[in-house]
């Protein structure tokens, strides 16, 4: 996966059994060294569409790993998996302050992160939908 061998080289991964939400907060500059500058994911059920534009403040999870709506949610072990998410956001980890991780997703096979804080308007590179070629 070369999501994981890009992170490894500079910064360990933790185990499924961590809790990333325990894990020290990060600046987002660092982890966006560490992602050689590739945006993190935030995937989005339909009715989440318009929700985040403005940025937001409250906690959420993402992942630098682009995947396919019918892969998502497996990988991520997102709730509601009834649920298909068709639409994301790209964030740009290096307008974010604070975030946490990386670390195996622990019931799915992705690599997660943790925006304790959410994330400012600034750091929304694109929001759309997801389509696989």
């Amino acid at each position: 996966m070369l999501d994981q061998e890009r992170i490894e080289v500079v910064t360990p991964i933790a185990s499924r059994l961590s809790s990333v939400e325990a894990m020290p907060d990060r600046a987002g500059i660092d982890v966006a060294f560490d992602l050689g500058d590739r945006y993190l994911v935030r995937y989005l059920v339909a009715s989440q569409l318009t929700e985040f534009l403005g940025g937001s403040s409250r906690p959420h999870w993402v992942t630098p790993t682009p995947l396919s709506p019918v892969d998502v949610i497996s990988w991520l072990a997102l709730f509601a998996p009834t649920k298909p998410r068709h639409h994301l956001l790209l964030i740009d980890p290096a307008k974010v302050e604070a975030i946490r991780g990386p670390a195996w997703v622990r019931l799915g096979q992705g690599i997660e992160y943790y925006l304790p804080d959410g994330f400012p308007q600034e750091a929304i590179v694109d929001v759309g939908v997801l389509q696989v070629s």
